[in-house]
């Protein structure tokens, strides 16, 4: 055998021993990992709450009827819970309701959370959870996190949640939800407002009183439940032309009543997408993810601090893109970013929802489009919306759009 003929063949044989080491380390890896963090078998829905968390958790409102098995998780395939990256899992109730259970944060955020809580009590490095519930001043701690919020420094990430101008404002936010102000409600807070304040705004704006938001079943540990809404509208764009109008439409409600509804708070929405508004069968529109929200208290009383408070913010021109500036927002009483956003939605440059407008009703209606336009790039979009939402609204009372579903729902 010639030297070049030998060298290929150890090679091959080097190359065929390291496969082979590589396919039973990774095998060992993944049971190992099957033994550690779940099993083949259809998990109890009790093994996804963390309970032994708490109190550094959501709370314990619906702990009773997991426990009573009155809501329970879809069947499937195993290895979507194994790993479940987003840590949204789906089931119903014993009413046959369709749920969504959400852990709001992924695994390692929560693992990092949890790497840092005894540093952030100023406890000792093998602090338990339970320690917390010696600690005094947990309001003060809450507003830190809301007052860093606003005052993040660009080295580093905001949390979530943003309540300005003043983050004591927080102490009557968060009043709906503390109704014995036991420590541990406060602690829950905290813990919320340090991993994903949805609980709490679903809670202050409840679907009950007509917000297009989840309806809210409760917290278990660190996991939330919710009613599933319906389909995303990303996975909706195949519908026919007039349905999008009637999810417009729902759409620029929305924005009006996140700005204008509530008698005190206005909540400016940061991540609107067609993944995180969902549509059902009667095409109404929810908005599902609430994690990252500004809300401005409207009824202070200004200091120096906020010398044009009592003007309106329209958008800036800051570039292509959904950009926005939170400190801007914060310091006027009213803001056109919820009907800006709404209008992107429609309108914008990534897969806008009312485009391209049909031939026929473009030729009929030509303003439409130069409305939506106008929303995007005029300075009052607050007269100019409500003339977009009259258009719509007419447009979905005509047969000649519509056709037999003239009947806006």
């Amino acid at each position: 055998m010639g030297d070049k003929m030998f060298k290929r063949v150890m090679l091959r044989r080097r190359f065929c021993k390291r496969f082979f080491i590589a396919l039973i380390a990774f095998t060992a890896s993944f049971y190992i990992s099957v033994l550690l963090f779940g099993d083949l078998k259809t998990p109890v829905v009790m093994h996804l709450t963390d309970l032994n968390r708490c109190p550094a958790c959501y709370g314990v409102s619906v702990c009773p009827e997991l426990y009573s098995n009155q809501i329970l998780l879809e069947s499937g395939p195993s290895w979507s819970r194994m790993f479940n990256a987003k840590n949204v899992y789906y089931g119903f109730t014993k009413s046959n309701r369709r749920v969504v259970l959400k852990k709001l944060a992924q695994t390692w955020e929560l693992q990092e959370f949890d790497t840092k809580l005894c540093k952030s009590w100023q406890l000792k490095q093998d602090c338990k959870p339970i320690d917390l519930l010696n600690m005094s001043k947990i309001d003060e701690k809450i507003m830190s996190i809301v007052h860093y919020n606003f005052s993040w420094p660009d080295t580093e990430p905001r949390k979530g949640l943003v309540v300005c101008p003043y983050a004591y404002s927080i102490l009557d936010f968060m009043k709906p939800m503390l109704a014995k102000q036991s420590k541990s409600d406060l602690i829950n807070i905290w813990t919320v407002l340090s991993v994903n304040p949805e609980p709490l705004i679903l809670q202050v704006i409840p679907k009950a009183r007509g917000w297009p938001v989840p309806a809210y079943g409760g917290v278990c540990g660190r996991l939330e439940i919710v009613a599933h809404e319906g389909e995303p509208l990303s996975s909706l764009l195949h519908v026919v032309w007039h349905r999008k109008l009637k999810y417009a439409k729902k759409i620029l409600d929305a924005a009006m009543d996140f700005t204008f509804k509530h008698e005190r708070y206005r909540f400016y929405l940061m991540d609107w997408s067609l993944d995180n508004i969902v549509a059902n069968e009667k095409d109404d529109i929810t908005f599902i993810d609430l994690e990252d929200v500004i809300i401005l208290d409207k009824h202070i009383s200004p200091k120096k601090d906020l010398p044009h408070w009592y003007q309106r913010y329209s958008k800036e021109s800051m570039g292509p893109g959904f950009i926005f500036s939170i400190e801007n927002m914060c310091k006027h009483h009213l803001s056109d970013h919820n009907l800006w956003a709404a209008c992107y939605i429609l309108a914008g440059d990534e897969t806008p929802l009312l485009y391209p407008i049909p031939k026929d009703v473009h030729t009929y209606r030509p303003y439409l489009d130069k409305l939506l336009k106008a929303c995007l790039n005029d300075e009052d979009r607050f007269r100019g919306i409500v003339k977009l939402q009259h258009v719509v609204n007419e447009m979905l009372l005509d047969e000649k759009i519509v056709g037999s579903q003239a009947v806006v729902r």
